[in-house]
């Protein structure tokens, strides 16, 4: 496994895509609790482009380096590990495009969901998942979601891992008529 791993990630290209992917996802990462707040921010009359591109670093990197350090490698690691996930996913389909594993997909998709919706601090998650969970009905459990997240974050990283882990056996092992 460790051989198709690098000889996947030995082409340019993929790590082109490793290292653009990984910073988007994170900056998706950073974004999307504050997003109102930048929106707000942005409609102030008369702010110049260089104001607005200080909050932005602002409000990503520099509230990044104020939370705990846990925190913080959840979040390189979540970003890293899904694109990760997601090139050899795309390597899998290629190789498998008549049979693809649901297993897989589901890890992929579930890791990646949990993953993103419980990163950052306690109430990131919930602001982007409390719309979601009262309109499934859930709106009474979101001070559970608030006080595990830190869980639900390593949940999601340890699916994307196991997700990883799967692929690469799926890859390296293809199943042959």
């Amino acid at each position: 496994m460790l051989t198709v791993f690098t000889s996947i990630f030995r082409k340019p290209k993929n790590i082109i895509a490793l290292l653009i992917g990984s910073l988007i996802i994170f900056f998706i990462l950073r974004v999307l609790p504050i997003y109102e707040i930048l929106h707000n921010s942005y409609k102030i009359p008369g702010i110049s482009f260089q104001r607005k591109q200080e909050l932005f670093f602002d409000y990503t990197l520099g509230s990044f380096m104020d939370i705990p350090i846990i925190e913080q490698v959840l979040i390189i690691s979540l970003s890293v590990f899904t694109v990760i996930n997601l090139i050899l996913f795309i390597v899998f389909a290629r190789r498998q495009r008549k049979i693809l594993s649901k297993r897989s997909f589901i890890a992929s998709v579930s890791g990646m969901f949990l993953g993103l919706f419980g990163v950052g601090c306690l109430s990131c998650g919930a602001l982007i998942m409390a719309p979601l969970l009262t309109f499934i009905g859930f709106g009474a459990y979101l001070g559970n979601f608030a006080e595990y997240a830190l869980w639900i974050s390593i949940t999601g990283v340890l699916f994307v891992l196991f997700s990883i882990f799967y692929l690469l056996k799926k890859i390296s092992e293809p199943m042959v008529c």
